[in-house]
């Protein structure tokens, strides 16, 4: 049996003990002598397979397998001991979560005196649900930004399931600004299990953070890491205020190459003058190879300004685990379709805010007829549909 297996094995029975209710003093001694021959990163890893294999397991349970390390260790697997700069990426999640557990607090004070009688409280209700909107910024940090890093260190259970549990959670949060906008057609005890499924959906997902994500990064996760973390962040935003925790170590980017002239279509160009031809057309470009690996993407403008935000720490991830969970099969058939050649493209579009937004995926075969992957461009086509007739070309003349 292998070593992850054994750990697995172990993890197992001593969390099903408790699960049982078995009093942590009788635990802790079984636990002592398995403590002294691991390596916490695989504990870590025994306990996230089990989360993701065993449908029994919750994060209350969790919580109570690592309080018997701290009782042990006096080791708090929680704290956050890589840096004490309040502006270090882990320490703005954890700001963030606490924003959002006293709004949450504080929309149920307002749903209790609405429920009293306190019609006047209503608006106020409205505008702090509206709040809990920050919570895409502090979400789409961790799909886009700690998800393709904790792929790369061999950790995939643990982003699937936390992004479904975010888009559960958008859901939610979604369902309940429609019944505030109804409230006058609405028993209120709606909006009162609306807000009770909420609180608890992201109770699990900060508890999870606390025991998973923190302690895992903080294994895992070099300096490097959290310099691209912290620099890509402001393409998302923050759901607090954030000061620049890495601004003098920022990468440097080395120079493209402006002497070697090589053939591109019809002619040459050297890299740069062929990157600021792609970073000049009026569309946002991605390309993922022919084995579904985000390889590219163009940069018109800033990732904060993107219609599709795409930032470096993607490139190299699988393009399945580039899409929330519930439209990956989706995505999986249009690039199959794409690759067995059932179509040329596949086109879709929505409107978003001011813009109306046209993707188009694109096959791409070399000359050979060897497929080689596919190609998205994003624009947006609201301004040529706002283009007066008098603009338009008179072909009669």
């Amino acid at each position: 049996m292998s070593k992850v297996m054994e750990d697995v094995k172990t993890v197992r029975n001593l969390m099903k003990r408790v699960q049982e209710g078995v009093p942590q003093a009788d635990i802790l001694p079984d636990y002592s002598t398995y403590a002294e021959t691991f390596d916490l990163l695989d504990v870590f890893k025994a306990v996230l397979e089990l989360k993701h294999t065993e449908k029994g397991m919750t994060v209350d349970d969790i919580r109570a397998f690592f309080e018997m390390h701290l009782h042990l260790y006096g080791h708090d697997v929680t704290e956050i001991h890589i840096s004490g700069d309040e502006n270090h990426p882990l320490h703005i999640l954890r700001r963030e979560n606490e924003l959002f557990s006293d709004t949450l607090e504080i929309i149920g004070y307002l749903i209790e005196g609405v429920e009293d009688g306190e019609d006047s409280l209503l608006e106020t209700l409205i505008a702090e649900v509206g709040r809990l909107g920050e919570l895409n910024r502090h979400f789409n940090r961790k799909e886009k930004l700690y998800f393709p890093l904790l792929e790369r260190y061999g950790i995939h259970a643990l982003p699937r399931t936390t992004w479904k549990a975010h888009d559960h959670i958008r859901a939610l949060l979604k369902g309940m600004k429609g019944l505030l906008r109804n409230t006058a057609d609405l028993d209120f005890v709606h909006i009162r299990q609306s807000f009770n499924k909420l609180k608890a959906a992201c109770r699990v997902v900060v508890m999870e953070e606390d025991h998973l994500l923190i302690p895992v990064t903080q294994l895992l996760f070099k300096e490097r890491d959290w310099c691209a973390i912290a620099v890509e962040s402001s393409a998302f935003g923050y759901a607090v205020d954030a000061g620049d925790y890495f601004k003098s170590r920022r990468p440097t980017v080395k120079p493209l190459d402006h002497t070697e002239q090589l053939q591109f279509g019809g002619g040459y160009l050297t890299a740069k003058e062929a990157n600021l031809i792609l970073n000049n057309l009026p569309v946002e470009l991605t390309f993922i190879d022919k084995n579904g690996i985000f390889k590219y993407f163009n940069e018109v403008v800033e990732s904060s300004e993107m219609m599709f935000i795409r930032t470096p720490l993607s490139i190299g991830r699988n393009v399945a685990n580039c899409h929330p969970p519930k439209s990956l099969k989706k995505v999986m058939y249009v690039i199959r379709d794409l690759k067995n050649k059932v179509k040329d493209s596949e086109t879709m579009w929505f409107k978003k805010g001011d813009q109306f937004i046209h993707i188009t995926y694109k096959a791409m075969f070399d000359e050979r007829d060897e497929f080689m992957g596919v190609l998205e461009y994003v624009q947006d086509i609201q301004p040529f549909l706002e283009l007066p007739r008098d603009m338009k070309r008179n072909v009669s003349r």
